[in-house]
């Protein structure tokens, strides 16, 4: 592990995604892989950059395994909004969407469902970013599904359109080939033990995949069931208040 480079790969600013009324402010919001693992140069240069608070989306499994990292400091707040029970075999992961045979659309419904279930933690980490006076990074283990409902959350809550937040999602696919040698570095035996090119990563399964349609789905299906990607999150706590203070902390209005 000492000499893999561990900087975090599927690190990005929300920051230029347009949004109503104008596009998320640069510096402000990132989300991110695995941030705890880091050499801490890179932490320092990114608490240089501002950021002033961490809301790790892991299970309590994985925050164990490697621990909050070197951006534990004072000045920079810490949070664990846990979005899944275990890394090894979530209890609300079933066997059938991890198979090779997996869809974008099932990956989608499994979003749906896990928004739905965990609106209170997702309620309280948009109250966080809102509440923030620094930049936050929010991140899971590869920056893509529980990060990516996040990411889907906030950028509603800003009035992105459900084709920005799927793009941003889809960026993820970009990276793929060079997060699972991290991801297998950090995690052992919990990764496959083999080169994942961009071929291989395609015979997995869409779970092991970023989809652009598995973002679609999801935003479909809870228009579907609630109305909004948003309501579910209003009803466990999200306010208008607190919506309002996130645009004015997010958003660069257009002139």
């Amino acid at each position: 592990m000492e000499t893999l480079d561990l900087a975090p790969v599927n690190l990005r600013d929300l920051g230029g995604l347009p949004v109503a009324g104008g596009t998320v402010r640069p510096g402000v919001l990132l989300r991110s892989d695995d941030v705890s693992v880091m050499p801490a140069a890179f932490a320092q240069q990114m608490i240089d950059d501002g950021v002033t608070s961490v809301i790790d989306l892991r299970s309590p499994e994985e925050a164990l395994m490697t621990g909050r990292g070197p951006l534990t400091v004072p000045g920079v707040n810490y949070h664990h909004l846990a979005l899944t029970a275990s890394v090894s075999s979530p209890e609300d992961i079933s066997h059938e969407i991890m198979s090779s045979a997996t869809t974008p659309a099932q990956v989608g419904a499994w979003y749906a469902n896990l928004l739905e279930t965990q609106a209170r933690q997702l309620a309280l980490g948009v109250t966080l970013v809102a509440m923030s006076e620094g930049a936050t990074v929010f991140h899971c283990a590869a920056g893509k599904d529980r990060t990516g409902v996040f990411a889907a959350v906030v950028l509603s809550a800003l009035g992105a359109t459900p084709a920005t937040i799927s793009a941003d999602y889809a960026v993820t696919a970009t990276r793929l080939p060079q997060l699972f040698p991290r991801l297998r570095a950090i995690m052992g035996g919990l990764m496959p033990d083999r080169v994942l090119d961009e071929e291989a990563i395609k015979g997995m399964g869409a779970m092991m995949g970023a989809h652009a349609e598995s973002m679609e789905t999801m935003q479909r299906l809870l228009v579907e069931r609630h109305g909004s990607v948003l309501e579910p999150v209003r009803r466990a706590g999200l306010s208008e208040a607190t919506i309002a203070e996130l645009r004015e902390r997010l958003v660069a209005e257009d002139a």
